[in-house]
């Protein structure tokens, strides 16, 4: 579940991502599938770091916001990841 990767870069959640992830039983490689086979879907600009994508299954929406951030460990090693920011469902009813 560590070692996915998106352009070149690692996923990385954030502990809010991971209990997310959790909450709707996902994992990483749920989150490479949306990221690359999603749409654009941000109701308002992001910055330029920041991806919103989302993709329809059925009557649901996956959405996942990703950042490009720097981790920084205690052996003084960088390293540029995508750090899981958010994943949510919504919901839609068939009228």
């Amino acid at each position: 579940m560590l070692n996915v990767h998106y352009k070149g870069l690692r996923i990385e959640p954030t502990l809010a991502g991971t209990r997310e992830l959790l909450k709707h039983d996902k994992d990483l490689t749920d989150v490479l599938e949306i990221l690359n086979e999603g749409y654009e879907c941000s109701a308002s600009k992001r910055k330029e770091n920041i991806i919103e994508r989302c993709i329809r299954r059925n009557e649901k929406e996956f959405k996942v916001v990703v950042g490009k951030t720097k981790v920084k460990f205690q052996d003084g090693y960088e390293e540029d990841v995508w750090r899981l920011i958010h994943f949510g469902i919504v919901t839609f009813k068939k009228r």
